[in-house]
């Protein structure tokens, strides 16, 4: 194969990053696109947009000229528009005429062909498709498949005509379904019910009596001042002779700390708690009942669930609370009798799941632990029973929908399907109440499946199929509005003859693409699995298996299989290797690693030779970016540019204490001149130093900072890195592409390290080191200890062991570590306060003493003497390395929150003029919020 003259693109020179950061911030909430139905780790549209674009256009044109083709205003005086919000910002015609002229010239076609094989949710195809290009959109998973062809393929096909359509089948749904439901959700005269709320049970070993178990028993406590007078809870009455519980809904307003002031008294519902850190309490013995026993319960007999409360409404007013009444305990023994009666007939027309939870899986087996075995257990038998007569519904509305608008059947069977997917995720055993927001959360909200101790059942009348439905509707709306799929293209000059916003989106397996020729593809731009990150498969199976349901007779070649293809996902999941023996994560790894190739592999095949590909990918782990760029490499491809843009939400970041990883990497990547020939480490080591040190600047310059730092720097040196291949040490083998990584946390650190201290850098021991450029990584006192020892790694001097071991500077356990205060390492004898025992081998043992003795005492004397008796006041040293961990250690505005060591090294600098004269320090004005997450 000869090297084709390939264009070169936007991409390869320059990418708005500060802007990108800026735009993302926008998305984070409000989003019709995220919200049509759940999908994991959904890349913004904005960020999506500009990779794309980047991609494709050539490097010609200019930054100004980028971002009005991305959307926004023309600059005005020099300055770049910051009002316009990309994602909900079609671009124009003009624009895209614009855009298709650029790729005639660089690419031979209007429309060229823009693939992702890892589609997932769909941002990239759905930013492409705005523009009008040939898209291609392919998942392994039909989850993401359907929830594809419901956001961008029939809005496309459709459009706004098909809102009608939908508007009328779900309104047919929600009546007829009412019709065989309203008998099982009796209320009070005048009020509708909203939810009702369940606690799980078991019987008490010791006195028989049955548990009600929650770890809290709020209603309701909003902290806005026109809710304080409306905090509500439950009050146990215990009632040992009949061996149960009762309960009697508290209400009034916030009393000091969290409790609630009534007539009687103050009323602290936390005295009520009967589970808590999987120890159980019994409110009519006392006794006590460990963890085992509760999980032993549960996998023996099954937990039964106690009716506790009912959140209801009446006419215009807000939500209230009261007791249950025997009426409400009439209605689900009604429908658990009518659930028994129907189960054969229900199960044998297809309309309930009855897969297991594979127990191959992560946290499959986690609910074997609570006796959940299979996906209907999920659900109480009113919940269970109401979605088997919705799904009867639907099957009914099918039949219609087939006979009378045979054109929509298809569409609106999977809009019908997604809703009740909806319902599902927010009424089932995994959702739970949130009484601080006052909202029902649902159960896949944090990406997994974790069974709640209570639970809320929605009512007929609660945030159920209607509300659903209607959330549904405006969210086609907003995408339709989005895809602007009501614009008439033919008024588009030189789209006359274009298939304008049209998409192919199919459920393939990315290293399996038979459906398309060698080189046909112009550009990849494509968002792979993260290793182990998010387990996709085993939590789509929550909504999968209620979609094959009822999608099955639409998509027979998607939903074939019982569950979703988990042995051709590829994720690093040790769930599926756990009995064969070798260790499971080994496995897991090298199956990751073979999956990657092959998608990559495959990836090579389609694209053309001149093509671009460009990669998302995210991960703090080290050994991931080692398996992902080994694949890259080994299929062929090479690293020829690289951009970090901040991505995820701050919502979704650890706070405070804890770290992680806010960037995603843009890889561009182009195919390897198959002449490139090998290369030797020794010879590459010094210009991937250089490069990255080069870069840092420029990455800091864009908002790039913390671990986010250093996990840009592996960009650049996989530029170097991925030239030639194989890349050899001196003895001839072949280096994995981790040697670069190392050496690019190396030249980093060292970066970081002389701009903190603004000096030579000679003299700080190592084990100081290391603590600074900690604190100024991972911003946070708790990160994987794989991290730890990276960083030590590219600091060098010490062991990563006798950080916890001999230097007692951290605890480690379960792969994290801790940052120890001082005062915990004194207890450990890490150092001595008598200054005559003291050795001065690692100033931050010196920075320790200080805060450890100013803590005990309270007072700035024994610092000072203690100062003074070891030459620490005189030590220059000491004094920089004070500077520079107020620099590092995060300053959390809340005062009640601060970190030890921050509040008391600047304390003491405030007290102590002679600390004052030396080290230079300004009292930050904003509030620190969050925390990073790491990357080693």
């Amino acid at each position: 194969m000869t090297t084709p003259k390939r264009p070169s693109v936007f991409i390869e020179k320059i990418f708005p990053v500060t802007l990108l950061n800026q735009q993302v911030y926008y998305e984070h909430g409000g989003n019709p696109f995220k919200g049509l139905h759940r999908w994991y780790s959904r890349k913004p549209l904005s960020f999506s947009r500009a990779s794309v674009l980047g991609s494709l256009l050539p490097d010609t044109v200019t930054m100004e000229e980028f971002e009005y083709l991305l959307g926004l205003e023309r600059r005005f005086g020099g300055q770049p528009d910051t009002t316009t919000k990309l994602y909900k910002t079609p671009p124009s015609p003009e624009r895209i005429q614009q855009v298709h002229d650029l790729c005639e010239q660089t690419w031979g076609t209007r429309t060229p062909t823009v693939l992702d094989a890892f589609a997932g949710g769909g941002s990239i195809p759905f930013e492409a498709v705005r523009y009008g290009l040939n898209v291609l959109a392919s998942d392994l998973n039909p989850v993401a498949v359907v929830t594809m062809k419901a956001a961008m393929e029939y809005p496309l096909k459709f459009g706004p005509d098909l809102q009608h359509e939908i508007d009328k089948w779900v309104k047919w749904v929600g009546d007829e379904a009412e019709k065989r439901l309203a008998e099982f959700f009796p209320s009070q005269e005048g009020e509708k019910i909203q939810h009702y709320l369940w606690a799980h049970t078991l019987v008490c070993p010791a006195c028989q009596s049955t548990i009600p178990l929650s770890p809290n028993w709020w209603l309701y406590r909003r902290t806005e001042k026109t809710n304080l007078d409306k905090w509500c809870a439950v009050k146990l009455i215990p009632d040992p002779t009949n061996k149960s519980v009762k309960f009697e809904v508290v209400k009034g307003r916030k009393g000091n700390g969290l409790t609630i002031t009534t007539q009687a008294g103050e009323f602290d519902p936390s005295i009520h708690s009967t589970i808590g850190r999987g120890v159980g309490k019994c409110p009519n013995c006392d006794a006590v009942i460990e963890d085992e026993v509760i999980k032993a319960f549960g996998q023996e007999f099954g937990y039964g669930y106690q009716l506790y409360a009912i959140a209801f409404k009446e006419g215009s007013k807000s939500v209230d609370f009261r007791s249950p009444t025997d009426i409400d305990l009439e209605g689900f023994k009604e429908a658990s009798k009518t659930l028994r009666n129907k189960l054969q007939e229900f199960l044998a027309n297809g309309f309930i799941p009855v897969q297991e939870i594979p127990s191959n899986t992560h946290r499959g087996p986690d609910m074997y632990l609570y006796g959940i075995y299979k996906w209907l257990q999920l659900f109480n038998d009113r919940q269970l029973l109401c979605f088997a007569i919705l799904t009867e519904v639907i099957n009914d509305a099918q039949k219609l929908i087939k006979k009378e608008r045979p054109n929509f059947y298809e569409p609106i069977s999977v809009y019908l399907a997604l809703i009740l997917d909806r319902c599902i995720d927010k009424n089932c055993r995994l959702s739970h109440l949130d009484a601080v927001t006052g909202s029902v959360k649902p159960a896949l909200g944090q990406h997994s499946l974790s069974l709640f101790w209570n639970f809320p059942e929605i009512g007929i009348d609660g945030l159920f199929w209607e509300y659903e439905g209607a959330r549904t509707l405006s969210d086609f709306s907003d995408i339709c509005s989005l895809l602007e799929t009501s614009q008439d293209s033919s008024k588009i000059p030189g789209l006359e003859q274009a298939n304008f916003k049209s998409i192919e989106v199919n459920a393939y397996s990315a290293d399996s693409l038979f459906h398309l020729p060698d080189g046909s593809v112009n550009t990849i731009v494509t968002d792979p699995p993260y290793y182990d990150s998010i387990r996709y498969g085993e939590i789509a199976d929550f909504f999968y298996v209620w979609l094959r349901v009822n999608l099955l007779n639409v998509f027979p070649n998607f939903f074939l299989d019982e569950l979703t293809d988990k042995e051709r996902e590829s994720i690093a999941n040790p769930g599926r290797f756990r009995d064969l023996g070798d260790s499971a994560s080994e496995l897991a790894d090298q199956d990751y690693e073979a999956k990657m190739a092959l998608a990559f592999t495959e990836y090579f095949r389609v694209l053309r030779d001149d093509g671009v590909m460009t990669v998302q990918f995210n991960h703090k782990d080290s050994g991931a970016w080692d398996v992902l760029a080994k694949s890259l490499i080994d299929a062929g491809f090479e690293i020829t540019a690289s951009w970090a843009v901040s991505t995820e939400n701050p919502q979704n970041l650890h706070q405070a204490q804890k770290n992680s990883v806010s960037s995603t990497v843009l890889l561009v990547c182009r195919k390897r001149d198959p002449n490139a020939g090998s290369a030797w480490w020794d010879d590459l080591r010094p210009e991937l130093a250089n490069l990255v040190e080069q870069r840092a600047p420029e990455f800091e310059a864009n908002d790039i900072g913390g671990i986010d730092l250093y996990l840009s720097a592996f960009g650049p040196a996989l530029n170097v890195f991925s030239r030639a291949w194989p890349v050899l040490d001196s003895s001839g083998e072949e280096m994995r592409p981790e040697v670069a990584f190392a050496e690019a946390r190396k030249a980093i650190a060292n970066y970081r390290f002389r701009k903190l201290l603004e000096a030579d850098t000679a003299g700080f021991d190592p084990l100081t080191q290391w603590y600074i450029l900690a604190w100024d990584a991972f911003r946070a006192r708790e990160f994987p200890f794989d991290e730890a020892r990276q960083l030590a790694l590219a600091v060098g001097g010490f062991n990563v062991s006798d950080l916890a071991k001999t230097h007692k500077l951290i605890d480690s356990a379960s792969g994290k570590c801790k940052f120890l205060t001082p005062q915990q390492r004194l207890k450990k004898r890490a150092f001595s306060t008598n200054p005559d025992e003291f050795s001065a081998a690692a100033l931050v043992d010196g920075l320790h003493v200080a805060i450890a003795l100013y803590l005990e005492e309270q007072s700035i004397d024994p610092v000072r003497r203690f100062l003074k008796a070891t030459g620490l006041l005189s030590n220059d040293l000491f004094m920089r390395a004070w500077e520079v961990a107020l620099k590092v250690i995060p300053r959390i505005g809340d005062e009640r929150k601060r970190i030890p060591e921050e509040k008391a090294l600047a304390d003491l600098w405030l007290a102590m003029d002679e600390i004052q004269a030396k080290v230079i320090y300004v009292q930050p004005e904003l509030e620190f919020e969050g925390g990073q997450m790491g990357l080693f």
